[in-house]
């Protein structure tokens, strides 16, 4: 995380102190994780959306009572996929046999609570560096890298107004400027 960013055990303290800003950087910094983990455990994205408010309910209710904030991740995980196959379950989407072959499969995958968590936080850290970009550089890699119409180079250059064939080179050169701030904020 950025040196200005808070912990999530700061963002804890803060959202139980009151503070709607706390949550909502909490929000911010693992909504996709439960979502990822909503539809990676087989549900439609209706489903998912379902699944991400009951989970935000618990994850509310049970704020104040996490043992290690720290490990957050993880246990929105954990209460996710649990959410996920109570709601498979419920609704008669997989019979018990199944589930146990969803549950196994998913503790096979080497996708751990804190792994996947791990790896929220290391996407978390990306998109906050990649704010901190100046323009060209910030659209340049979101168009390379986020962009879910995955667009050709061509299609890149026309939207930058930029030669194609700078594109490699500036891609370069931006990419070294997102390590250099990953690694001032200790990446």
């Amino acid at each position: 995380m950025n040196a200005t960013e808070p912990t999530t055990s700061e963002l804890v303290r803060q959202c139980l102190a009151g503070q709607q800003t706390a949550w909502e950087a909490l929000l911010s910094r693992y909504e996709r994780l439960i979502y990822y983990t909503a539809l990676k455990s087989g549900l439609t994205n209706d489903a998912a959306a379902d699944v991400f408010q009951t989970v935000c309910m618990i994850w509310l209710e049970e704020l104040g009572r996490l043992r290690d904030p720290e490990r957050l991740g993880a246990w929105l995980v954990t209460t996710t996929r649990r959410e996920c196959w109570a709601r498979l379950r419920r609704d008669h989407l997989v019979v018990e046999d199944d589930l146990d072959t969803l549950m196994e499969r998913a503790a096979a995958a080497d996708e751990s609570p804190e792994a996947l968590a791990a790896q929220a936080e290391d996407a978390q850290a990306v998109r906050l560096a990649l704010q901190q970009l100046p323009e060209p550089c910030r659209s340049l890699l979101q168009l390379f890298f986020y962009d879910p119409d995955h667009l050709s180079y061509s299609d890149i250059a026309s939207r930058l107004n930029i030669s194609v064939n700078s594109l490699g080179p500036t891609r370069t050169r931006c990419l070294d400027r997102l390590r250099e701030i990953l690694r001032q904020a200790g990446w």
